[in-house]
């Protein structure tokens, strides 16, 4: 047995700066996955505390208090997001400077040579600085969040990565765009506070205006009170009035406000349920339409 330990320990000391980068190297992995998957357990159960508690599939449904719960779930997916990288990125330096101390570097020389380069790349680099710190007040100002429905630029998507230089947003074709953060200077953010559906209906205007502005409330709010839509909304459906005169044809529009990123689908809703109720009223739709800005019935 002594012959044996002896072999070991001279083995040991034979190899030691490899066999100790190996330990370094596994160690790091090891506590990379485990704290990256105790980060993703804890994001994963305040989602669905929070989304369990309110009854809820989505987080666009949320009803009590649902501007703080919803973007509680979407800055805690986002904080999640941003906290794996931060997570990769310590362990790796960590590892690194350890791995460096095995192979008998000079750690103070070399973090002092690195300052003095690290100034004269910031030069360099101040994209990448830009980048790096844009993300970072985007994340802890609640610009945006994973899931929310954004606009920036020209691109409208849904947010699927907010990383610590790039953000990742798939469009609604699919594509998916890699947006620099410090190239975002205007982001239009959907999934914040609440949505509000817009139809434009355009009727004959030689039909009863008044006629046709009762029956058109009367349709939205019939589907409002429907139990697919009642979550969704979280307002009154109102003419806002007489949009535009066109010839023989008059626009109406008609909002209502709704729960975030639940607009889109309750302008579907009502489009169809006013074409449904106008049939059944005998009020003439136009034949002919003028681009307006809104949804049109």
């Amino acid at each position: 047995m002594e012959g044996v330990g002896t072999e070991l320990a001279n083995f040991y000391f034979d190899y030691r700066k490899a066999i100790n980068i190996f330990v370094i190297v596994l160690l790091a992995v090891l506590a990379n996955w485990l704290l990256r998957r105790l980060l993703t357990r804890t994001v994963t159960q305040v989602v669905r505390g929070v989304k369990r508690a309110q009854d809820v599939d989505t987080t666009s449904e949320m009803q009590a208090a649902p501007y703080v719960n919803a973007r509680a779930v979407q800055r805690t997916r986002t904080l999640g997001t941003v906290g794996r990288h931060i997570i990769t990125w310590t362990i790796v330096v960590i590892a690194m400077i350890l791995i460096l101390g095995q192979l008998g570097v000079n750690l103070a020389a070399l973090l002092t040579s690195a300052g003095i380069v690290a100034a004269g790349l910031a030069f360099g680099a101040q994209n990448i600085v830009k980048d790096i710190l844009n993300g970072i007040f985007m994340v802890f100002e609640d610009q945006l969040g994973i899931g929310d429905v954004v606009t920036i630029g020209e691109v409208n998507g849904t947010v699927e990565d907010v990383g610590i230089r790039v953000t990742q947003v798939r469009a609604l074709d699919g594509t998916l765009w890699f947006i620099r953060n410090g190239e975002i200077l205007t982001l239009g953010n959907s999934s914040q506070g609440w949505g509000r559906a817009l139809v434009d209906v355009t009727v004959d205007a030689r039909q009863d205006l008044t006629r046709v502005s009762e029956v058109t409330l009367d349709a939205a709010r019939t589907l409002l009170t429907s139990e697919r839509y009642a979550r969704k909304v979280t307002g009154e459906p109102e003419i806002l009035g007489l949009e535009s005169v066109f010839g023989d044809r008059a626009t109406l529009r008609l909002a209502v406000r709704t729960r975030p990123e639940a607009q889109w689908e309750v302008q579907r809703g009502i489009r169809a349920e006013i074409r449904r109720k106008f049939a059944a009223e005998g009020i003439t739709l136009a034949d002919e339409r003028p681009n307006l800005p809104g949804g049109h019935a």
